[in-house]
Parts: structure tokens; sequence; C-alpha cells
């Protein structure tokens, strides 16, 4: 069964003149979630719609960063391959010690269902309204510290296992100029086989496998003729979305293949000027462009244009990265990124971070299915839920 047919064919025909991308930043104090959304905004001015831009917060984008002590929303419309996008970031209060955690991730919580909420009184009305906004949230960005590589917290454990119950969760692993390019590599690594093998966590790209939870025995003399890394749940998912590719074109699939090897996604916000919070006027060439030689798990032809020319023996690690660059993600004219006495730190070259790669995913790649998994996953199981308990809403 192809991968894109887990998707509605129904939803994926509904069209609208605009297209809803909510996007929730979530993780602990100081870990640059803020600094994110302001890198994030800079990249798009160049495709923002003029007089679309809104936020509810005064003056959320001016000024140096601050500690975020409320929830607030920053909307904009942009223009992506002919498409117009209405895109809001939410921005969470970071949270904080992990005896309180639990009341924290309430608060969050709350607001992503109240989204549901929304829809299903929209739903339960006589008379529909055909403008009704999409606000439900599609994606959450999850940030997390340097320290998962020795494993992922409890901490952490149960914060993704909260949030992927309602949303997509994607992990980001913050401040990636403070990492080598080993400890990257051994940090996303470790962060995926705990994720898919190790606590089986249904962040995003997690696919349900049909046998998913049952015990056999009876395969234990086959299990240990293969290695634990080429058994392992992540291995077969990839290794099913290869198959999906190779055999039947599916491009949903090949999408999903470029996201697991990439993920989780490494990102650096740019340095502001500590009077303004504008960005640091860097010097055009300043930064290192030389790619690294460390082997990173963004490296495969998992990039290839071609979904046709995708097979197993093309994804190695000894394949290009500079056809990342391009992806239709546009040239920037102006570099964002953090000077150091010992060179610059560009936040769009992917041989820094995966900054570009996440824009990719949000935007582009992902877009649809981030929004139909949404729908069709985390809002039914929210709707039926509430019809069950409320049996007079039938």
């Amino acid at each position: 069964m192809l991968y894109s047919q887990k998707l509605s064919q129904n939803a994926r025909a509904k069209k609208d003149n605009v297209t809803y991308l909510n996007i929730m930043v979530v993780g602990m104090s100081e870990f640059g979630k803020t600094s994110f959304i302001r890198t994030f905004c800079e990249a798009l001015k160049q495709d923002m719609i003029q007089g679309t831009y809104k936020e509810s917060k005064h003056k959320a984008l001016k000024g140096p960063v601050q500690l975020t002590e409320e929830l607030y929303t920053i909307s904009m419309q942009i223009e992506q391959d002919g498409k117009r996008i209405a895109l809001t970031f939410i921005d969470t209060p970071g949270l904080t010690s992990s005896p309180t955690v639990a009341d924290q991730l309430k608060y969050i919580t709350k607001y992503v269902d109240h989204q549901f909420a929304r829809t299903l009184a929209e739903e339960s009305k006589v008379r529909r309204d055909a403008k009704a906004l999409d606000t439900h949230i599609h994606a959450c960005l999850y940030f997390m510290g340097t320290s998962c590589i020795q494993g992922l917290a409890d901490v952490d454990r149960f914060i993704l296992k909260v949030l992927s119950a309602r949303t997509n969760v994607i992990p980001i692993i913050a401040k990636a100029d403070t990492l080598t390019s080993a400890q990257t590599e051994k940090l996303k690594k470790t962060i995926k086989k705990d994720l898919f093998d190790t606590y089986r966590i249904p962040v995003y790209g997690y696919i349900e496998e049909e046998n998913d939870g049952d015990d056999d025995g009876d395969d234990d003399d086959d299990d240990n003729s293969v290695s634990e890394e080429e058994n392992s749940y992540l291995s077969r998912t990839i290794n099913f979305l290869m198959e999906c590719v190779e055999e039947d074109k599916d491009e949903d699939a090949h999408a999903m293949l470029e996201y697991l090897h990439a993920m989780p996604f490494t990102v650096i916000g740019y340095e502001e000027d500590p009077e303004s919070g504008r960005p640091i006027q860097l010097l055009p060439g300043e930064a290192n462009s030389q790619p690294s030689s460390a082997v990173s798990l963004t490296d495969p032809g998992y990039y290839s244009e071609s979904i046709g020319s995708i097979g197993s023996s093309e994804i190695s690690p000894n394949s290009s990265k500079s056809s990342i660059v391009s992806h239709g993600m546009g040239s920037t004219k102006h570099l964002l990124g953090r000077r150091y006495p010992w060179g610059v730190v560009d936040c769009y070259n992917p041989s820094h971070c995966d900054f570009l790669l996440i824009k990719k995913v949000l935007l582009k790649t992902h877009r649809e299915m981030l929004r139909i998994d949404t729908f069709e996953c985390f809002y039914e199981k929210y709707r039926t839920q509430q019809l069950m308990e409320k049996p007079s809403l039938v």
C-alpha cells in the first residue's frame, strides 16, 4: 500500500485561495524559540505579502529578545510557489523545572484543544461559516538541548508524549552552534533511536506498523541473523518508504524519507544588536562557506530532485550537500548569523545547521501532509472523544 494512500484524497482535493499553516514552538526556557521565530520571519521578508503582518503582542519582533511570559501569535501571508499561505507562529512561555512541567503543559494543551473545539462548534451549526479560519496547530516544534546527547531526559520524554497525542511534533536541536560536527551526528542518532526504537514516541514521521505492539517470538531465529540496527523500527520504516519510492514513485514517501534522514533538525538563531534587537550586519563572504569534513545525517542523496532516481545504492553519506540549498528556497541577499572570535556561523549554510531544511519541510514538502494529518488524525480523535462524552451533540 502506498504511503500517500493513507492521506485522504477528499481532503487533498479541497482547495482554498489561502492555505493556513499554524506552527507552535515549545521547549525549555532560553532554548532560542523566540530567536528562531525572528530568524524565520527575517528569512520570509521577501515572500511576505504587504499589509498582511499581524501580531497579538505589541512589537513582538522589536527590541532585544526577552523571555516569553505569555503565549502570543505572529501572522502573515506569504507567497510560495505561486500559492498564498497564511502563516502563523505561536510562541509559548519557556518550560522550567520538571516538578511543575505538567501544570505548565496544561496551558499549552488547552490552547491546542481549544482550536479543535472551535472547529467542532462550527461543524455543529446548522449553517456553517464558509470563511471560518483554520486555527489548528499543524506542527509543534519542540526545542531540545544539547544534553540529550546521552539520551532523552525524563522530562523531554514526558513532554513529547503529551504533545504527540495532540499534534505533529517535530524535534529541534537548539543552539546548534555549540556543537561540533561529531557531536551533532551523535546527538541526532541518539535522539532518533530513543524516539523510534527505545521509547516509541509517535512524533511526526512515526508510521504505525500493522503489527505494532505485537510480540511474536516465532521469528527469534530469523532476527538473530539480522543486526539490531537493521531490524530497528526506524530502519524498517525507511525500507518501507524506499520501496514506495522505487516501486510506485510515491512523492509523499519520498518527502517523508528526506524528513526521517534529516531529523531532528539543528537550528541557530541570528545574533542581535544588543540595543535594537535587529540582526547584526555581516559582510558577504564573511562566513566560512566550506562544507564540514565530518559526515552529517543530512548529507545523502535524499535531496535529489528526481524522485525516480532514488534507490538504496544512491542513498549514501558520500553524496553532495550542495543540492540542499536549492529546492525553491530562493536566494538570500543578506546574511544572518553569529560572529565569534574564531569565525562566523551562517544560519542559511547547511554545513552549519538545518535551518533551510526545516523551512523547506514546513513551507513546501510537508505542508499539506501536516495539515491533513492534523485534521484527519488529531482533530478526528478529539471530535470522537467529545461526541462520545456528549451524545447530545450527535
